[in-house]
């Protein structure tokens, strides 16, 4: 590993640390470790007068010395990092539970409970500990209260959670200085609910704001000092509870969190934290859950917040990781989505941590962020690298603002606010399409860093092109992660020995899944998809009501001596599990055969057709691959790169072209034409 700056020279006696092993530099910028094993490292790098680094680096037998640049920081400067939603309720102490009540839940095999609560809820948060311990200052959005003793949980709200004092004891453990209180679940509990969790943090030493036992103590902004920078922090909701008898939200002589939606005081907290501090934030919690850019009231907030001067706007709340923007003069984080929660559903797997270097001196006060994603694996947030992050990161570039430019790392992506400072890299590739519909997988002709910008046709033709995204997210087999355990792959229930993850299964990266049969056994194996995948919300778009409803299925396998191999597919609603079909899918005949790609094209059912009491629409998707026996011998089938692709971008070209130097995560590419045509694909990375 070699340590450099930013003009490529190396960096002497710099702490290099991977995973828990630790040396320094050499003259040369060096850092050995002969010893390393294949897998995922968190790689931490320290140097004095320098910002420090943090990369998730995957180790393969082909993996070269790998190079890590610092940048140099003032003293006027500092590192600030942002988690998003964060609890230890529920789930995490029962995993039955969808809402808690007034007991304290005593599962044994819980992830959490009363007597193990601060170990516990350490080991949890461990993988992200590196992350927020190299900040100067690290805040998240603590959406629960805190409580020993549950008597008073709100009589009328859905979903109510607290955590335990003890649990607090993780977020010290990773370095968490602030935490955001202005949330809709601060008040689950009500006033008893709230007294102790300001009791509980305060003794835990961490500072807030955005609640309070009236709402001035509510709005008052938290001042504190950074490496010589005046910060000053609000934290307020826009989800008040007035639908309720109790609502949610501070009043005069009422605790709460602070009224995002109260024009008077956020602009009072706002001007106040501008005004006598050398940097102020501003935490929002608000938008649609699980929509993938922010709703036309929480825009409006943002605009709010930067005619106040705030220097930084950040949302929280649609457990969704959204993009980036610029209001005015103010820098913005659209959405952070989970940090730490207990949230079974797939879109919310994907969060965002994000660190901003700021200078209270400068022009223009933010020089830069890192996003980095946060993967959340049974329950528990890890970081990862390589494809995983890229995903991510790409979408984030996608519903981000035109002025922001997002460049996918190892295991970050670099954020820039003032526009593209970095020239791209152009690949090309010429593809062949043949008459019909087509599926092409632009995975095979670029890296998971870049994006198609440029589509060319060498004829003139009614041809139809959209493109697509993966919503399976998981259908590589890989393991990106940054725990201890290289090669698993949780998002598929493979617990029959007969379904294996495998190197010698992979049509690309380390590996893919394998299912063996033989002629002995009775029944098909079965590869079940763990999550159902709820088709996309129509992004962006005034809600999250409307989705895209065109769907493929898409993948690849290959056959050795492979029995039928089929798709079942279940058609769902969003919520509750009402099922509008389930249809078994031909993919394969029993036979050998090489890699071989499969499609299967689908539609869910008009809107107009629902189901439940509630009259739901068709949102979901539940997936099993299945593999039968062979008529003699052992049958062995190998799947790998499989895609739920969502059909989304209808492409037009002008004098045989499209084109776009917009950032976006859309892998697929759906080509519907009478007679072949060549396509000429123009990618960029950066």
């Amino acid at each position: 590993m070699r340590i450099v700056d930013s003009a490529n020279n190396p960096i002497a006696n710099a702490t290099v640390d991977v995973s828990g092993n630790k040396t320094t530099t050499n003259d040369n910028g060096q850092a050995l470790f002969p010893e390393i094993k294949l897998g995922n490292y968190t790689v931490v790098v320290e140097g004095i007068g320098y910002t420090s680094s943090i990369e998730i680096t995957r180790i393969t037998e082909s993996t070269q010395e790998h190079t890590v640049a610092l940048r140099r920081q003032s003293s006027q400067q500092a590192t600030l990092m942002f988690g998003g939603d964060t609890m230890f309720g529920r789930r995490f102490m029962d995993p039955n539970l969808t809402t808690m009540t007034n007991n304290v839940p005593n599962v044994s095999d819980a992830l959490i409970n009363e007597a193990s609560a601060a170990s516990s809820s350490t080991a949890i948060a461990q993988y992200i500990k590196p992350l927020f311990r190299i900040a100067d200052f690290s805040s998240v959005n603590l959406e629960s209260p805190v409580l020993s003793n549950p008597t008073s949980v709100h009589p009328t709200k859905e979903f109510s959670f607290f955590s335990l004092p003890a649990t607090l004891e993780s977020l010290k453990d990773i370095g968490i200085d602030y935490v955001a209180l202005g949330n809709n679940h601060v008040y689950d509990y009500l006033a008893p609910g709230l007294t102790d969790t300001l009791k509980y943090v305060n003794e835990a030493g961490f500072l807030h704001s955005g609640a309070g036992n009236n709402a001035t103590q509510a709005y008052q902004p938290l001042s504190t000092q950074i490496n010589g920078i005046s910060v000053g922090l609000v934290s307020a909701t826009s989800i008040t509870g007035n639908a309720n008898p109790i609502n949610y939200i501070a009043e005069v002589d009422k605790g709460g969190a602070a009224d995002l939606t109260n024009d008077e005081q956020l602009n009072d907290a706002l001007t106040e934290a501008a005004a006598n501090h050398d940097f102020s934030i501003v935490q929002m919690h608000g938008g649609d859950e699980y929509s993938f850019s922010p709703t036309r009231y929480i825009t409006n907030r943002f605009e709010f917040a930067s005619r106040r001067a705030a220097d930084l706007a950040i949302a929280h709340h649609p457990h969704v990781a959204q993009g980036f923007g610029v209001y005015g003069s103010t820098p913005a984080i659209l959405g952070l989505g989970n940090l730490i929660f207990d949230q079974n559903r797939l879109e919310t797997l994907l969060g965002v941590a994000v660190s901003v270097n700021i200078d209270g001196n400068a022009a223009d006060k933010i020089k830069y962020a890192k996003a980095y994603p946060i993967y959340i694996e049974d329950y528990q947030p890890r970081l990862v690298s390589g494809f995983l992050s890229h995903y991510l990161s790409r979408r984030l570039a996608e519903f981000s603002d035109d002025n922001v430019t997002v460049i996918p790392k190892s295991g970050y992506a670099h954020v820039t606010f003032q526009g593209a400072q970095v020239a791209p890299i152009a690949l090309t590739k010429t593809v062949t399409i043949q008459a019909g519909t087509q599926v092409v997988d632009l995975r095979n002709y670029a890296p998971s860093d870049a994006f198609l910008a440029q589509v060319t046709s060498s004829t003139a033709t009614t041809t139809q092109f959209t493109l697509g995204r993966d919503i399976m997210v998981f259908g590589d087999f890989e393991d990106w992660d940054n725990d201890d355990d290289f090669g698993e792959t949780l998002r598929w229930n493979h617990d029959d020995d007969d379904a294996m993850p495998c190197i010698t299964g992979a049509y690309r990266h380390q590996q893919g899944m394998c299912l063996t049969r033989t002629q002995f056994d009775n029944t098909p194996l079965k590869l079940p998809f763990r999550q159902t995948i709820r088709t996309m919300p129509v992004t962006p778009a005034e809600s999250v009501a409307d989705a895209y409803h065109e769907l493929t299925l898409f993948g690849y396998a290959k056959g050795d001596n492979a029995g039928t191999v089929n798709a079942e597919i279940a058609i769902t609603t969003a919520e509750d599990g009402f099922e509008f079909s389930s249809s078994r899918i031909p993919l394969f005949e029993a036979a050998s055969y090489d890699w071989t790609p499969f499609t299967y094209h689908f539609e869910l059912p008009d809107d107009s057709q629902v189901l439940g009491p509630e009259n739901l629409p068709a949102r979901g998707v539940n997936l099993t691959f299945t593999h039968a026996p062979p008529n003699e011998g052992e049958a062995t089938l190998n799947l790998d790169e499989l895609a739920l692709i969502s059909w989304q971008k209808p492409l037009t070209l002008t004098q045989l072209q499209w084109s776009s130097s917009k950032m976006h995560g859309l892998d697929f590419l759906r080509v519907n034409t009478d007679e072949p045509i060549t396509l000429t694909l123009s990618f960029r990375r950066f």
